[in-house]
């Protein structure tokens, strides 16, 4: 990887939806040897997908929340993760050190619909001892990391 994969990497962060011609300016180079490069980095598995920011609120999501997960054991991990993958609120969780053994992100349309999605479906995961949740009050940062 040079500076120019880069360049390459930072401009589709800010802008996934830049078109090949418009990111060929950009850099000056060809399309061709731009649209090659893409496809190392995806060969590579560097850049793995294109995506969108969702401004959820404006979906009707206006609560979110981190949940610390206890597990009733560690190697319940793989199984908790997947069940977790499927509940369609949960947008992230991480393996993680520290007090809790997974830290999830939740979006819920309000704090009665996070409760139904707490109690119904996280809490009643087989081998989940028991969860601590934050409710965000502003997500102030919200940005990719450049490199």
């Amino acid at each position: 990887m040079d500076d120019i994969d880069v360049k390459i990497i930072n401009t589709l962060l800010a802008n996934s939806r830049i078109t090949i011609k418009d990111l060929s300016k950009d850099i000056d180079l060809s399309n061709v040897a731009i649209q090659s490069r893409i496809n190392k980095l995806e060969e590579k598995g560097i850049v793995t997908g294109y995506t969108s920011q969702i401004n959820y609120k404006k979906l009707g999501f206006s609560t979110i929340a981190f949940v610390g997960i206890f597990l009733e054991k560690a190697k319940y991990y793989r199984e908790v993760k997947e069940k977790l993958n499927a509940v369609k609120n949960i947008t992230e969780a991480h393996f993680t050190t520290g007090n809790y053994s997974i830290f999830a992100k939740i979006y819920a349309k309000n704090n009665d619909h996070l409760m139904e999605i707490l109690n119904g479906e996280v809490q009643n995961i087989k081998g989940i001892a028991r969860t601590e949740t934050f409710i965000s009050m502003e997500e102030g940062v919200l940005k990719p990391l450049m490199i």
